[in-house]
């Protein structure tokens, strides 16, 4: 049974997968893989590297998809089309809600199965806030970087 604390995970998630969604989607074409000199990564690297994080960690490693990360391909990748990106963060969106779905109160208190070094450890409660951190973080610079993209197309 989904416990609260979950349900507002996935509340989370769905709406900033969304807000991912539409970043993705009014990026022109042509600055899809851009990246601005200062700039480490495209709007499309992003993107990508936002749903391997999350269908390696919540799909795979809470739930049951057999998702295989490759995370250098996420940030080594500049050939998705638009639609392609769309469809993975659809992906990523429905493998992550049925790992939050399956899990319950005593879950979220034991160990993260998977994690970095740096949070071995930890909680699933304290993963699953974490990547909620991570996502709208990088879904923030996201945002900046289409905008600053735009405003170069129009400067």
């Amino acid at each position: 049974m989904t416990s609260k604390f979950t349900a507002d995970i996935a509340e989370i998630v769905v709406r900033d997968l969304g807000a991912l969604a539409q970043e993705v989607e009014d990026t022109p074409l042509k600055d899809l893989w851009e990246v601005p000199e200062g700039v480490k990564n495209s709007v499309g690297t992003l993107a990508l590297h936002l749903c391997g994080n999350l269908r390696h960690f919540i799909g795979h490693g809470l739930g049951e998809d057999d998702y295989k990360r490759d995370r250098q391909a996420e940030f080594g990748r500049h050939d998705a089309s638009k639609e392609e990106i769309l469809q993975e963060i659809e992906r990523t969106q429905a493998t992550t809600l049925a790992a939050l779905a399956d899990l319950s109160e005593e879950d979220v208190q034991k160990d993260m199965p998977i994690t970095p070094p740096q949070h071995e450890g930890r909680s699933v409660g304290f993963f699953l806030v974490q990547l909620c951190c991570h996502l709208s973080w990088h879904r923030g610079q996201l945002n900046y970087l289409r905008r600053m993209l735009n405003e170069g197309a129009r400067g």
